[in-house]
């Protein structure tokens, strides 16, 4: 089985178009982004027949992200319980369209909080999110950060990390989204000792360049980051799951071309 190159959906577009974009241009699956300001849970699932039909014409893989700026290692109890809240509704949202594997970002640590007290938060919270993952017989998928992303600092950028969090939570339903432009900045792992020491544990891969200093989101080829030797790795070990382009851009023709780049990588 080979692996599917996937593409996420910019929150400022039309989510139908640009599943039709996906699926027109090669790609096998489709990371749906539930965010502000146009692609909200409530937002998506008012189109939700028309989306579920484009998504089935043409036989894409199904994945969502979680909202991204909710907080849920935040200090306040309160404002931490409401991004748990903000994160159940996209869940819930993504098991009415038929997804079964789900991004979450561990949150950002302010500088106020103390980095084992943001793990801890970080804890409780997923541990809620996980039960509503484990009755709908989903993955939930937690993805490691960019380092120094505001406001966050040196939050879940460790491979450490990573495994006490399986270790505190044991579950077959929670697993690792490993985002190999993000683990290429200081203050993170490597992706070589992600993916060397928590291999079977990576349900999903997300990939990007940037230019070193901040996540930018750019086509491949376009930074300074070395995406190939990552990727070489997960196919030597014959990764065959998913990889999402997070690949912002006007020009479109970009993110063709750096599927095409990753297409060509596991086709070795």
């Amino acid at each position: 089985m080979k692996v599917k190159v996937c593409m996420t959906n910019s929150p400022f577009r039309d989510l139908l178009e640009e599943v039709k974009f996906a699926g027109e241009n090669g790609f096998n699956g489709f990371e749906i982004v539930f965010e502000y300001p146009f692609s909200t849970p409530e937002q998506i699932l008012s189109k939700k027949k028309q989306l579920l039909d484009t998504l089935s014409t043409y036989n894409l893989v199904r994945l969502a992200h979680t909202p991204t700026f909710v907080d849920i290692c935040n200090f306040y109890d309160g404002l931490r319980e409401a991004s748990v809240q903000e994160t159940i509704k996209a869940i819930n949202a993504a098991y009415e369209l038929e997804v079964r594997l789900l991004t979450v970002h561990p949150g950002f640590r302010f500088p106020l909080l103390p980095k084992e007290k943001a793990y801890q938060n970080t804890v409780q919270s997923l541990s809620k999110l996980l039960k509503k993952a484990e009755d709908y017989d989903m993955i939930l998928g937690v993805e490691n950060l960019p380092s120094g992303f505001f406001p966050s600092s040196d939050h879940f950028t460790r491979v450490k990390e990573f495994e006490d969090l399986f270790n505190q939570l044991a579950s077959d339903r929670l697993s690792l989204i490993l985002d190999i432009s993000h683990a290429h900045l200081r203050g993170s792992d490597p992706p070589h000792e992600f993916i060397d020491k928590l291999y079977n544990r990576v349900a999903h891969i997300h990939v990007s360049d940037h230019l070193g200093e901040r996540d930018d989101h750019l086509p491949l080829g376009a930074g300074r980051t070395n995406y190939k030797a990552p990727l070489e790795e997960l196919a030597k070990k014959g990764y065959n799951k998913t990889i999402t382009l997070e690949v912002f851009t006007i020009d479109r023709d970009y993110l063709i071309l750096s599927k095409d780049k990753v297409k060509k990588i596991f086709e070795k």
